[in-house]
């Protein structure tokens, strides 16, 4: 080995150890970095808008847009969870009794006298069993909601003070990567070690993948869970937050779509002989509410991913799994990513 090499050798050891210490020392607050990077990055078009209108104050136009986006955002999530919370209590309440005045056995009977269900009962179906497990199914699903929302209700009021903070930190970190993101991203690009044309591609794809998640996939799916909470709350569909909140996050998800959700609402109007409602929630979910998201996928997202449905919703699912929900955000970069690398090595290597 000569001088060069070991010198060389010896300076990516020593910038791999640094590039890990500081990555350990920033771990804490990786949360508040990737969301407000998200934020940043969603207002960012608006942002460049105000700057040009106001310029040449850039330091003014960073700062009215972050106490807009903090007005935005704020308030509305912090209301939406704390209903969010009462909701999932008042669930699990619901359905506890629903299972103790033999409300669900009734249901299952009224089945059972139907004469298909009898024919197949003969042949497949054994009832009893059938009525236990369910019953436990829903006491367990309903009480781990309950659980989970009585546990976050009570950690937001135990950690106020840190919550303050992060949401402090937030807001300060909006500021930054708003006034100065074009130099980050331009700092990012440039000490990248790949060739200028892998590099365009790469940066290129990353760049419209998280463009199509953010302004795309998420606009379409508050907007389908707005419009289906406004129309269970019309409807008197109880707990309507809870199925709205649940709707956001299963619209994110490419295959399920928001139909997850209303469907099984009219099933339980329907159950419950609230059939004008079922009727009407179930032409304004077909016509309306799944019908946002065809209308506006193609128009903000287009082809940006160019990648293949249902590869993001294993993607997707998975990233849930191993980053929470930041996952809905990190998984599908890493899936373009990953084909933009291949193209790159099918083209150099091969």
């Amino acid at each position: 080995m000569t001088r060069d090499q070991f010198i060389s050798l010896f300076f990516i050891a020593l910038l791999a150890v640094v590039v890990y210490q500081v990555c350990l020392i920033f771990l804490p607050f990786s949360r508040a970095i990737f969301w407000s990077a998200i934020l940043a990055f969603g207002f960012y078009p608006l942002y460049e808008k105000l700057r040009k209108a106001l310029k040449p104050r850039e330091t003014l136009a960073a700062l009215l847009m972050t106490v807009g986006i903090f007005l935005i955002v704020v308030p509305p999530v912090a209301l939406i969870l704390v209903n969010l919370a009462a909701q999932a209590i008042e669930l699990y309440q619901s359905a506890a009794d629903y299972v103790r005045q033999g409300k669900l056995e009734n249901l299952i009977d009224h089945i059972r006298s139907l004469g298909f269900v009898q024919r197949i009962e003969v042949q497949v179906l054994q009832w009893e069993p059938l009525k236990e497990s369910i019953s436990d199914w829903l006491l367990r699903t309903t009480r781990s909601i309950g659980n989970f929302a009585t546990a976050q209700a009570g950690t937001v009021t135990k950690n106020i003070f840190l919550i303050a903070l992060n949401t402090l930190l937030m807001t300060f970190l909006l500021f930054v990567f708003l006034k100065d993101g074009e130099k980050i991203y331009r700092f990012i690009y440039e000490i990248a070690p790949l060739e200028e044309k892998n590099k365009r591609l790469i940066f290129k794809q990353v760049n419209e993948t998280f463009s199509a998640v953010i302004r795309g996939q998420l606009l379409t799916s508050l907007t389908q869970a707005t419009v289906s909470g406004i129309i269970f709350w019309i409807l008197g569909v109880p707990i309507p937050i809870f199925f709205a909140t649940l709707t956001f996050f299963v619209a994110l998800i490419p295959v399920v779509g928001a139909s997850a959700v209303w469907v099984p609402v009219v099933v339980l109007l329907v159950i419950n002989n609230q059939y004008v409602q079922a009727g009407i929630l179930f032409v304004f979910g077909t016509l309306v509410i799944s019908l946002i998201d065809n209308i506006m996928k193609p128009i903000l997202i287009g082809e940006k991913t160019r990648l293949p449905y249902f590869l993001l919703f294993f993607g997707i699912l998975g990233g849930l799994k191993l980053y929470g929900l930041m996952g809905i955000f990190v998984a599908p970069v890493i899936l373009s990513l990953f084909f933009a690398l291949i193209k790159i090595y099918q083209e150099k290597f091969l």
